[in-house]
C-alpha cells in the first residue's frame, strides 16, 4: 500500500465525498479510532486543526506503562488493561516503538509506599501483566538501590525495589496511527478545524471545516461524528450544544529536560512526592527527561506553557532526593507543558492525581461520540470501544476489532530485498537512527539517502536525525512547518534540543527544497522554530 499522506489530496476527498464516519482530533485517540473504523472497513474522515499530535500526544511522559501509582487508589481495571495492552504494543504491535525499561523505585520511611507496601504493589503488577521471570519485580537493600544509583539520597532510605515498564515516543506512535489509518483508505488533512455543524432531522449531518492554510471553507459530510479533540473537546460539544456543561477537566503537565553532564545519573528513576504524585527521572542519550507535575489548568489550552513554579516543585524534588547533584534553573536545556484532559467525575474539590484516568464516552442526542482522558497506554482499547459504538450508530455490526492483532506500519515485516539493501549502504549510525524511529519502513528512507548521500549524515552535529527525514516527512508524512518535523515527526526538540536548534537551518532547507519555500520562509521557519525552543528553555 501507497505510504504517502497527502493533505491536498485529503481536503479533495472531504468536499467531494460523504463518510460513515468523521473523526475530530489527530490526538492519540483519534488517530487510534480513525486507524480501527477504517480498517474496518468505514469510510473515514480525519481532521486536525493543528498537526498531528500538536498537544496532549507530544507532551506526555514517553512512558506506556501500567500505572503503579493507580493501584493504592484501587484502579485495578485500569491498570490490568493498560498492562495487556504494554504488553501487546512491546511484543506484537510497536516493538519498535516501544521498549521495556527497568526503573528503580527507591522507598524512603515516611513518604510514599513503605517496602512491604511497595513488594505487595509490585507483585501484583507483575501477575496483572503476566511479567515474564527475567522482567519480575525484585525488591533490594537501601546499600543495592545506592549502588545502582549513588546520586540518590541516604537519609531515611528503607531500601526499594527494580521493576520493569515501557517507554515511548508518543508524538510518532501517534504519527504510526494516522499513517495506518490513511494506508486503509482515510482521509485526512491536518490544520483544518471544525467550525460548526449542520443537521438533518435533529441528527448531525455535516461539519463546516476551515482550511487555514488555505483559507477555504467547506463542508464535510458523514454519518457519524467522534469528537476526539482532547483539552478541545468541550469546544467541539458546545458546537453542537451550546448548553452542554463540561464533561472534562484540565490538569497540566511539565516535564524539564536536563543534558546529561548536568545530572549524571544512571537509571530510570522513580520518586514517591507528596499527595500520592510521584516524579520519574527517564534518561535518553545525553538527556534526562523529568517529569512530572499534576495541577489544575483553566486558561486557554493553546497557551499552555512551563511556568516558574513548576520549576521550582521539579527543583525542589530533585534536591531533595538527588542532593549531590546541585541542579539549576540555569541548567534546564528544554521544557515542555501538555494538558491531560480528566473527566469531572472525579469531583472539582478531589486533587488532580486523585481523579480517574479512565476515559469517559458520550453519546450526544445529535449522535456526537465524545471521548475524553485515558491513558496514552490504552490508546488502541479506547479506540476499540468508541468504534464499536461508531458502527452501532451508523448500523454496521461491529464484526472483529483488527488492532488487536495487527502491527503498527514500522513493525510489519518485508519481504522486498531492496529494502535491507538500502540500509545496508548506510553507515551504521544514520541506519540505526532511522530503524530505531521507523521499524521496518526505515528503508523508504535509507533509498533517499542512497541516492543523495549528502542528506546520509545527522543534520547537526550529535543530533538524532538525518537529512533524509527531513525529505521525507516533508515529502509522504505532512510536515508543513519545521516545528512539525522537529518537534513531533523526529521529537529532536526534547531528545536534543541544542543540537536541534543547530539542525534548524540544514532542516530548513531540506523541507524548503520538497515544500517550495525560499530563503525568506526558510529563514522564518528557523527562527521561528529557535524563538520557540529558546522561549521553552528560559520559561524553564
Amino acid at each position: 500500500m501507497d505510504s504517502t499522506l497527502n493533505r491536498e489530496a485529503g481536503l479533495a476527498r472531504f468536499r467531494s465525498g460523504e463518510f460513515d464516519l468523521a473523526v475530530i482530533g489527530g490526538g492519540i485517540n483519534g488517530a487510534a479510532i480513525a486507524r480501527d473504523a477504517a480498517m474496518r472497513g468505514l469510510r473515514v474522515a480525519l481532521v486536525e486543526r493543528a498537526d498531528f499530535a500538536g498537544a496532549t500526544s507530544s507532551r506526555s511522559s514517553k512512558l506506556v506503562h501500567g500505572g503503579l501509582r493507580y493501584l493504592p487508589q484501587g484502579q485495578l481495571k485500569l491498570v490490568y488493561e493498560a498492562l495487556r495492552e504494554r504488553e501487546r504494543l512491546c511484543n506484537l504491535t510497536a516493538p519498535h516503538l516501544v521498549r521495556p525499561v527497568r526503573f528503580l523505585f527507591p522507598a524512603y520511611r515516611g513518604l510514599g509506599m513503605g517496602r512491604f507496601t511497595m513488594a505487595i504493589g509490585l507483585s501484583l503488577y507483575d501477575i496483572l501483566a503476566w511479567t515474564p521471570r527475567a522482567r519480575r519485580h525484585r525488591s533490594i537493600s537501601a546499600a543495592r538501590v545506592l549502588e545502582l544509583e549513588p546520586a540518590l539520597s541516604a537519609a531515611a532510605l528503607a531500601g526499594g525495589s527494580t521493576y520493569y515498564d515501557a517507554a515511548t515516543d508518543d508524538a510518532r506512535i501517534t504519527f504510526e496511527n494516522v499513517l495506518d489509518a490513511g494506508l486503509h483508505g482515510a482521509a485526512i488533512a491536518n490544520y483544518a478545524a471544525i467550525e460548526e455543524f449542520s443537521r438533518i432531522g435533529g441528527k448531525l449531518a455535516a461539519a463546516g471545516v476551515r482550511d487555514l492554510i488555505g483559507g477555504a471553507t467547506f463542508e464535510l459530510r458523514a454519518k457519524t461524528f467522534v469528537n476526539a479533540a482532547g483539552p478541545w473537546v468541550d469546544e467541539i460539544r458546545k458546537l453542537d450544544d451550546p448548553s452542554v456543561r463540561p464533561c472534562v477537566r484540565l490538569s497540566k503537565g511539565v516535564h524539564l529536560v536536563f543534558p546529561r553532564a548536568a545530572m549524571p545519573v544512571r537509571e530510570w528513576v522513580v520518586l514517591a512526592v507528596d499527595a500520592g504524585r510521584i516524579v520519574f527521572i527517564m534518561p535518553h542519550d545525553r538527556y534526562v527527561l523529568v517529569g512530572t507535575t499534576d495541577t489544575d489548568y483553566s486558561d486557554d489550552p493553546g497557551a499552555v506553557a512551563v511556568a516558574e513554579a513548576d520549576v521550582s516543585y521539579l527543583l525542589g524534588v530533585l534536591a531533595m532526593r538527588l542532593p549531590a547533584i546541585k541542579l539549576r534553573a540555569s541548567d534546564i536545556a528544554a521544557g515542555f507543558a501538555g494538558l491531560r484532559a480528566l473527566v469531572t467525575a472525579g469531583g472539582e474539590s478531589s486533587a488532580p492525581s486523585a481523579v480517574p484516568r479512565e476515559e469517559v464516552i458520550l453519546r450526544a442526542a445529535s449522535g456526537l461520540i465524545t471521548v475524553a482522558g485515558g491513558k496514552l497506554t490504552t490508546h488502541r482499547e479506547i479506540a476499540e470501544r468508541v468504534t464499536d459504538l461508531a458502527m452501532s450508530e451508523i448500523g454496521r455490526p461491529k464484526g472483529v476489532c483488527p488492532t488487536k492483532e495487527t502491527p503498527l506500519p514500522g513493525a510489519r515485516t518485508t519481504d522486498d530485498a531492496s529494502d535491507s539493501r538500502a540500509l545496508a549502504e548506510l553507515p551504521e549510525e544514520p541506519s540505526q537512527i532511522l530503524i530505531a524511529r521507523h521499524g521496518t519502513r526505515a528503508s523508504a528512507i535509507a533509498g533517499i539517502a542512497v541516492e543523495r548521500p549528502e542528506l546520509a549524515a545527522p543534520l547537526a552535529p550529535g543530533c538524532l536525525a538525518i537529512g533524509a527525514e527531513a525529505a521525507y516527512s516533508a515529502r509522504n508524512e505532512m510536515a508543513l512547518s519545521l516545528e512539525d518535523f522537529l518537534i513531533r515527526r523526529t521529537s529532536m526538540s526534547w531528545r536534543c534540543p541544542a543540537e536541534a536548534i543547530a539542525a534548524a537551518p540544514a532542516a530548513a532547507r531540506i523541507m524548503g527544497a520538497e515544500l517550495g519555500w525560499n530563503a525568506e520562509r526558510q529563514r522564518a521557519e528557523t527562527e521561528q522554530f529557535t524563538r520557540g525552543q529558546t522561549a521553552r528553555r528560559a520559561a524553564s
